[in-house]
């Protein structure tokens, strides 16, 4: 599955470097004499720089603000989504730690140690997180939504519809949720239900070509063809290259008697898979050209 370009460092980073030796001094002095301001400016510049892609350097800021305040969750939370973003799980799980045990009501904490876990393969424990950021706040949309996705790594689909169908009575405008219940619904044989998440996705993300893609492979396998041809048309007008669109155009175009137009695109379907090295793909769609049409096809590559 894919997180729909969701990163480990997602909504947290929207939230001048005056650091000196004398400030760095102040470690060691008496935490009565803790600048709160300084404290969360660097904290502040942090996010600036981790919301431009500067992870090392907003790290960096996070450092200074845990030096002047060891107790400041919320650095510790944002240093532990840049160490993800890195790919440092192991470092991201100690600083949501050092958060939690600082705060234990520090929803987004566990709900990102949550996705750092994922991340190591670590699903059981991610599913515990999650919940305990929905304890602490009940109207967690994206704790449910992965919360959902983790459940579907262990193949408990109805509770993940559950967490699913909770996401979107908190936030009712979550695209991806709509989109991976459709999964489900198909999985299921609600096909009903599914295009209707599926419509509901492309309502609110119209260039969300999974979701018009497979809206198109239902719509096919229940004898709707025309509608198949057209989200077809829609998938490949936001990628010419999306070779399955092709194949799977064709075959619905085969349905419908269009020969010209089914010849087109088992050709182009076979043109790219090759391109792309899906043999099987190619495969099957020169297979299509010759049982069907009787054309060899003839491939310009090497």
């Amino acid at each position: 599955m894919s997180d729909h370009n969701v990163s480990i460092a997602d909504a947290t980073a929207r939230e001048s470097d005056r650091h000196s030796g004398r400030e760095s001094d102040r470690t060691d002095s008496n935490p009565f004499d803790i600048d709160p301001k300084q404290v969360k400016n660097y904290n502040r510049q942090g996010i600036n720089k981790h919301s431009s892609g500067d992870l090392a350097s907003a790290i960096a800021e996070y450092d200074r603000a845990i030096e002047l305040n060891p107790e400041y969750v919320k650095a510790y939370n944002n240093r532990g989504l840049a160490k993800g973003q890195l790919g440092d799980f192991a470092g991201a799980i100690a600083d949501y730690n050092r958060a939690i045990n600082l705060d234990n009501n520090y929803a987004k904490a566990y709900y990102n140690r949550g996705r750092a876990r994922v991340e190591t393969g670590n699903i059981a424990p991610a599913i515990a997180d999650y919940s305990w950021a929905i304890k602490h706040a009940p109207d967690y949309a994206k704790a449910y939504y992965y919360r959902g996705l983790a459940k579907l790594e262990l193949d408990d689909k109805q509770a993940a519809i559950a967490d699913f169908d909770r996401a979107i009575e908190v936030a009712p405008n979550y695209a991806p949720v709509y989109y991976y219940r459709g999964n489900i619904k198909h999985y299921l044989g609600d096909n009903v239900g599914a295009i209707s998440d599926y419509d509901r996705t492309i309502d609110l993300a119209p260039a969300d070509i999974d979701a018009i893609y497979n809206r198109g492979n239902i719509k096919g396998e229940t004898g709707d063809n025309a509608g198949a041809i057209s989200d077809y048309n829609l998938a490949i007008d936001l990628d010419p290259n999306y070779a399955k669109a092709y194949y799977n155009r064709a075959l619905n175009k085969v349905k419908l008697k269009d020969k010209p137009g089914a010849i087109f695109d088992f050709d182009r379907a076979a043109t790219l898979f090759h391109e792309q090295g899906n043999i099987d793909g190619y495969r099957k769609a020169i297979h299509k050209l010759e049982r069907e049409y009787n054309i060899r096809f003839q491939s310009n590559k090497n």
